[in-house]
C-alpha cells in the first residue's frame, strides 16, 4: 500500500483506523492530526485556495470562509476533545466509509484530502454532524441548515449515489427544495 504511506503522516494506511467505538476512533485520528504542522496546514489553505479560484467571487468569499473555519476549527477540536459519552460506532456504515476513503487512497489524493475526509470522519462518526458544516453554500443560494436540531442539506439526493462524494454517508438529511 505504497500510496497510503505516502499520504498519511503517521499511519501506514486506512488498516490503522479500524475502530469499533468513538474513543478508540478518536485516538486514532489525534494520532494522525498531530503530525500536521502549521506549515502543512498552510500548504492545505493555500491547495483549497487554488481548487476555489474559478468559483464565482461572492459565492467562493463566503465557501472559503466556512470550509477554512471548519476543517481548522475540526482540526482542534480532534486534538482537544478528550471529554465525550464513548458509543460504539455504526460498523457496518464505517465499514463502507472505510472502503470508500481507501478507494479514495488510489486517485493520488493529496495530504490536504487526508486531512478533510480525517475530519469529515470525526463529523459524522464522532459528533453527529455533517462534514460540511451548517451555513456552507450551494450554487442556487441555497445552504446547509440547522432546524430544530437537524441538518438538512440541498443537494444530499443528487449527490448520495455519486461515487465521488462523502453523501451517502452524511447524517444531513434533503432540504425540502418546495
Amino acid at each position: 500500500m505504497y500510496v497510503a504511506k505516502a499520504v498519511f503522516k503517521k499511519l501506514d494506511g486506512v488498516n490503522e483506523l479500524q475502530a469499533s467505538d468513538q474513543q478508540t476512533l478518536l485516538s486514532i485520528l489525534k494520532k494522525e492530526l498531530k503530525a500536521y504542522s502549521v506549515f502543512d496546514l498552510m500548504k492545505i489553505q493555500a491547495r483549497m485556495e487554488k481548487d476555489f479560484r474559478d468559483l464565482p467571487p461572492e459565492y467562493k468569499k463566503r465557501l472559503k470562509e466556512i470550509l477554512f473555519e471548519h476543517l481548522f476549527v475540526i482540526y482542534k477540536n480532534i486534538l482537544h476533545n478528550d471529554n465525550f459519552q464513548n458509543s460504539q460506532l455504526d460498523m457496518e456504515q464505517y465499514r463502507e466509509f472505510l472502503e470508500w476513503f481507501k478507494s479514495r487512497l488510489y486517485d493520488e489524493m493529496p495530504g490536504m484530502t487526508v486531512l478533510y475526509y480525517l475530519c469529515a470522519m470525526y463529523d459524522i462518526f464522532i459528533t453527529g454532524t455533517p462534514p460540511h458544516p451548517e451555513g456552507t453554500p450551494f450554487p442556487g443560494g441555497f445552504f446547509v441548515e440547522k432546524v430544530e436540531g437537524k441538518y438538512y442539506c440541498p443537494v444530499k439526493d443528487k449527490q448520495k449515489d455519486n461515487e465521488e462524494a462523502m453523501c451517502k454517508f452524511c447524517i444531513a438529511r434533503q432540504m425540502d427544495m418546495g
